[in-house]
């Protein structure tokens, strides 16, 4: 099955009404987006979802991060701090994440902070407008599914003590408390419950429960994480679509990657990232444009993922299912060659890998041998896990290709942390820093909460820094 994200990147239809003395059709009365009394029935449904996909996008993948206004997006500044990016720029914004020492005084960060928050408010209110509405519409589990994923992109993004706010409809703020990690996934949990029940339809079923194992993963739920996954087609797909009319349509990965060049494909960053360009893999495709970023010092090593503004993105996939269900099976000691469920979760989808149009590269270079599509990958096999150095390694690797650039890598290292108890510079770029901005890495393992958050009086600072 394969259920579509239409990025229409709008957030509101314009609306011309003619002054009622004068024809001049130039003349119009509201020259602005829809207004909150016009989106009182279904008829404005749709509307409302394509505003719910743009904010989305915006806060998933950002537009075009060029310094000049536009905005980063969880897949860029999460794998930005982890170590599927290196800088190759110089705004000290980025610079600051990329070398793990982050200021609450940062503005790029804050603003996507703010953009995460529209994001989920814009969702919330969408699914109550469905639930009004049109409750069994498919669109309704969408908006509920959307809005849990931003809790969980909060949770394994930034610092315990995200406080969740709400802009009511006089324009006033309630302002919330700080939640726990815990208590964020929690959220994300019950929209995922409340999307699957209003489901009547089996692929916005399967995005719900997909996004909820995700989830229950992050709290340590392995095996009921593995049941929830066990449900979800290879397969599926839910993907984000973008074009190239406007910034806020565009494929924002691609932007400040290459034409931007504010982002470059790391490799063993730190001398201890991940081997993203050094080991070959059809999977985490590259290629050397002989140029550099905008800083012209670094070379701007360039994905090839997303190989232009208009390629969708993937949010959710069935590899993603299996890769759950063979941690769950890992954590249950089920790694046995040909029985066990460890490596037959793992092989399931490089069976058919070549049917996987959307982690196929659009080339830069045509006939270059290594942005070819993706064909059958060889199973793995007992070999495999100790050439890797562990069940646990080998586990993580196939994640780290399979989910490039998909926003899981920063929440993947953080569970290292916590859940498998290896020791924070063992996972994260560590050492001395490459640029002149910092001598060595900090410490930070996730995102600060901005200190604009401040003019809540419910908050004062994150309630802790832990992975």
């Amino acid at each position: 099955m394969r259920n579509t994200s239409k990025l229409l990147a709008l957030v509101g239809v314009a609306v011309l009404v003619p002054l009622a003395s004068c024809n001049d059709p130039l003349r119009v009365s509201i020259p602005d987006i829809v207004q909150p009394g016009q989106l009182s029935d279904s008829a404005a449904l749709g509307t409302v979802r394509a505003g719910v996909l743009g904010d989305f996008a915006i806060a998933y993948t950002g537009d075009h991060p060029d310094g000049s206004g536009g905005t980063e997006g969880v897949i860029m500044y999460g794998g930005l701090l982890a170590d599927e990016w290196i800088n190759s720029e110089t705004f000290p914004t980025r610079i600051e994440v990329d070398a793990r020492t982050i200021q609450v005084t940062n503005a790029d960060v804050d603003l996507w902070f703010r953009r995460m928050h529209q994001a989920r408010n814009s969702a919330e209110k969408a699914a109550a407008k469905f639930a009004q509405f049109a409750s069994t519409d498919p669109g309704h589990a969408e908006m509920l599914t959307l809005a849990g994923l931003t809790y969980v992109f909060f949770a394994e993004t930034w610092c315990s003590g995200v406080p969740i706010s709400h802009l009511n409809a006089d324009g006033s703020i309630t302002y919330g408390v700080p939640l726990t990690t815990h208590q964020i996934l929690d959220t994300a949990r019950a929209r995922f419950d409340q999307a699957i029940a209003v489901s009547t339809d089996p692929g916005m079923t399967a995005f719900a429960t997909l996004a909820k194992a995700r989830a229950v993963l992050d709290s340590g739920g392995f095996a009921a994480a593995g049941a929830l996954a066990a449900g979800v087609p290879t397969n599926f797909v839910y993907v984000e679509e973008h074009s190239e009319n406007t910034d806020r349509e565009n494929n924002g990965v691609f932007n400040g990657n290459f034409p931007d060049g504010r982002y470059a494909v790391a490799d063993r960053e730190g001398t201890n990232g991940f081997p993203f360009r050094s080991v070959a893999d059809p999977r985490t495709t590259w290629i050397d444009p002989a140029t550099t970023g905008f800083d012209n010092q670094t070379e701007l090593w360039t994905q090839q993922r997303y190989g232009s503004r208009k390629t969708p993105i993937t949010v959710a996939t069935g590899v993603e299912a299996r890769l759950i269900q063979a941690e769950a099976a890992l954590q249950a000691g089920d790694t046995l060659l040909n029985t066990g469920q460890f490596l037959t979760q793992l092989n399931d989808p490089r069976a058919n890998a070549g049917a996987r149009a959307y982690f196929d590269p659009n080339p830069f270079v045509l006939g270059d041998p290594s942005t070819q599509p993706i064909g059958v990958l060889p199973n793995l096999t007992t070999a495999d896990i100790t050439a890797a150095g562990g069940a646990v390694n080998l586990l993580f690797n196939e994640r780290a290709r399979w989910l490039w650039f998909t926003a899981h890598r920063l929440g993947d290292m953080r569970r290292l942390i916590r859940q498998y108890g290896r020791a924070a510079n063992s996972v994260f770029p560590t050492g001395p820093y490459f640029k002149v901005n910092f001598a060595s890495y900090g410490n930070d393992v996730n995102f600060p909460i901005p200190i604009t958050e401040k003019q809540n009086p419910n908050f004062s600072a994150c309630l802790d820094r832990l992975p």
